[in-house]
């Protein structure tokens, strides 16, 4: 069962936001390169109704790992070519649904990114309901240059996967587990959310020729001594009832981030790293996203 895509280009633009205070448009990328050992990802929010805009960038190295978080504030433009930039971060829509670019201009280092598409996007319907109105993802080639303040220049070349989301986010659910993985000729996107006691699970297998919806996602998370997440075992199944077992791992004990944020009922904490996923019906080892959210509440 080869599902169809029913999005546009105009699903690449700023779509009109409600009234609700929390409605958000995101973008988000991400990359692995294996062989050079660069991995990243990059994030950005629009959130007209709070006048505030979010710029996420992290790109991890040889045990290191480069930050940048900005939130600024004040009205901004509804022209991507503007609102997607503070400065230091930008992004370009070169062609929907096709290809874009990313350029971070930091003090350590120097990023330029191209990355085009693999795969066509596809939609993951409203999922647990709280996490967007919209949103799609889609495989992507990303390759580039990064640049070293000691002149040093590294050309990467690898895969990864894109989201686009629009509308309200309760960032406060009990708890979330997204997953990219990406296979020479296979990807896997799904979310986990459990929402009062209940897990709901959304996402996709694509390949050239389509997509499978998944039906189910069924998870072990590993942790640290420390009580953090460090990796999984997942079996995925699909809305055709293939199977695909995945035992995942952070790329290095550094390739991650974690945020945390306080709210009136508790507080959230996000974890979001680069990781490897060993599939055993593929027989073969993918690369990409491993990220847990928890929220605690206030006892």
């Amino acid at each position: 069962m080869k599902g169809t895509s029913t999005l546009t280009e105009i699903d690449e633009y700023a779509h009109e936001a409600d009234e609700n205070p929390d409605w958000r448009e995101s973008y988000y990328f991400n990359w692995v390169d294996i062989d050079s050992g660069m991995s990243g990802f990059s994030t950005i929010g629009l959130l007209p109704n709070r006048k505030k805009r979010e710029f996420v960038f992290a790109l991890f190295y040889e045990q290191e790992r480069e930050v940048h978080f900005n939130e600024p504030s004040g009205s901004f433009s509804a022209d991507l070519s503007k609102s997607l930039t503070d400065g230091i971060l930008s992004y370009e829509l070169v062609t929907p649904l096709k290809e874009w670019r990313i350029e971070y201009r930091g003090k350590n280092l120097s990023v330029n990114i191209v990355w085009p598409t693999r795969f066509t996007a596809y939609d993951f319907g409203s999922g647990s309901g709280t996490s967007w109105h919209g949103h799609f993802e889609q495989s992507g080639a990303p390759h580039g240059t990064i640049e070293f303040s000691d002149g040093r220049v590294v050309r990467i070349q690898g895969l990864g996967e894109r989201d686009k989301s629009w509308g309200a986010r309760d960032w406060h659910i009990e708890s979330w587990f997204a997953l990219h993985a990406q296979f020479d000729n296979l990807s896997i996107g799904l979310r986990r959310d459990v929402v009062k006691g209940v897990a709901q699970s959304s996402g996709g297998i694509s390949t050239v020729e389509g997509h499978i919806p998944i039906k189910n996602v069924e998870l072990a998370t590993e942790t640290h001594k420390s009580g953090m997440p460090i990796g999984a075992k997942v079996r995925i199944i699909g809305l055709d009832d293939t199977v695909y077992s995945l035992k995942s791992q952070l790329i290095t004990s550094t390739s991650f981030v974690r945020f945390a944020r306080e709210f009136s009922g508790g507080s959230t904490e996000l974890y979001e790293g680069m990781a490897t996923h060993k599939c055993k019906e593929l027989g073969s080892t993918g690369t990409g996203l491993l990220e847990w959210l928890y929220t605690h509440p206030t006892k």
